[in-house]
This record gives structure tokens, C-alpha cells and sequence, in this order.
């Protein structure tokens, strides 16, 4: 995608006004038409999340807010790609940062996992998902700060992880769910790259 480093000869850079950027943002934008078909930024809609509803999901955002209601419980999932990390020179797969809050219409606390979802090694498509951490408020506007946040997840004994995290998995929040946000958000994320491209493309063809 958009990490593919991008070259222009040396011809092209002497011959431009502009360095040579113009011939470059055309060659980028060229590769990725040929390489994925163009389209607007898709709407979130999965087979394998049928109980949630989608809250926000604005093309120009980076993020998704999905919620899911029932037997009086609301289930809130908000979810954002992971910064991008390199090993050398080369991307990793993308992450999925996930914060997930359950909580009862009238009722305290508000539970707060903090989960990371990855792609899982040989299935292509698919993301495994963990919690990363557990905490509570007392109300959904209280950001819980200055008050006692629970151990560190990996420190509480394996069995309470495991119940934990089948919690969620019973409120819809599993490893289905999560493949399907983080492809949603790739896609997205690559619909805004090309369209951020286009507009680049236009900025500098009215300095020729």
C-alpha cells in the first residue's frame, strides 16, 4: 500500500518544478488503482457480529463504534488500527486496538477491557484477540483517574484471565468479530489513502 517506497528517475526530478513529487504521486496512485479496485469507504456490515449495530462510522474517521444491546445489558466496542510497526524496513501486520464496555441501563460500574486484536500466524484473514486489561467505572462519564486500576492482566491467575475472556466472548466479542473490524478498517484506511492521494495529485498539477 502506501508504504512502497516510491521512485522517480532522476530525469523526471530535474525536469519538474516540484522535485519530481507530482510524477511520484501519479505513480503511487497508478499502482494502487491496478492493484485493488476503487471505491468509497465501505460501511461496516458483518455475518459474524449480526447483534451489533453500528454508532459511528464516518468515512473521513479512523475509528468504529459498534454497540449491542441485550438482556438489559449494553455492549459498547470501540475500535482504531494500531500505530504502524517496522521490523527493518518492512511493515508488520497491522494491529486492532479494541475498547470494549459492558454495562447494565441504571447500574455500576461500568466494566472496561482494553483488548488488542493480531493477525494470526498462517490464517490469512483471521485475527486472534486478547485482553490487554481490566478496569471499572463508577459511571460511564468517570475516566478512573487517581483510583486503583487492578493488577496488570498477564499478572492475574490464569484461570480469572481465561473467565474473563470468556465473558466477552459471550457479549459477541470474539476473534470473529475482531477479523471483521480489522479488515473493515484496513479497507477504510486504504479507500481514505487513495482519496488523500487524488487530492495531492490535484494540489500540485495547478503548479503545471
Amino acid at each position: 500500500m502506501f508504504l512502497r517506497r516510491l521512485r522517480t528517475s532522476a530525469a523526471l526530478r530535474r525536469g519538474a518544478k516540484d522535485g519530481g513529487v507530482l510524477a511520484a504521486i501519479r505513480a503511487e496512485l497508478s499502482h494502487e488503482l491496478a492493484s485493488s479496485a476503487p471505491s468509497a469507504p465501505p460501511s461496516f456490515h458483518s455475518q459474524d457480529a449480526p447483534d451489533f449495530v453500528t454508532v459511528s462510522d464516518a468515512p473521513r474517521a479512523q475509528d468504529l463504534l459498534l454497540r449491542r444491546r441485550a438482556d438489559s445489558e449494553e455492549v459498547l466496542v470501540s475500535a482504531l488500527l494500531a500505530p504502524l510497526v517496522f521490523e527493518g524496513q518492512e511493515p508488520l501486520p497491522r494491529d486492532l486496538l479494541m475498547k470494549v464496555f459492558v454495562s447494565k441501563p441504571g447500574a455500576a460500574p461500568v466494566l472496561h477491557f482494553d483488548c488488542r486484536a493480531f493477525s494470526a500466524e498462517g490464517k490469512p484473514g483471521f485475527a486472534d484477540c486478547a485482553i490487554n486489561a481490566v478496569r471499572y467505572h463508577s459511571s460511564p462519564g468517570d475516566d478512573g483517574e487517581n483510583k486503583y486500576g487492578g493488577p496488570e492482566f498477564r499478572d492475574l491467575d490464569p484461570q480469572l484471565k481465561a473467565s474473563l475472556q470468556e465473558y466477552l466472548v459471550a457479549r459477541g466479542v470474539d476473534s470473529k468479530l475482531a477479523s471483521s473490524i480489522l479488515q473493515h478498517l484496513l479497507q477504510k484506511e486504504h479507500a481514505q489513502y487513495l482519496n488523500w492521494l487524488k487530492i495531492l495529485e490535484e494540489t500540485f498539477s495547478k503548479d503545471h
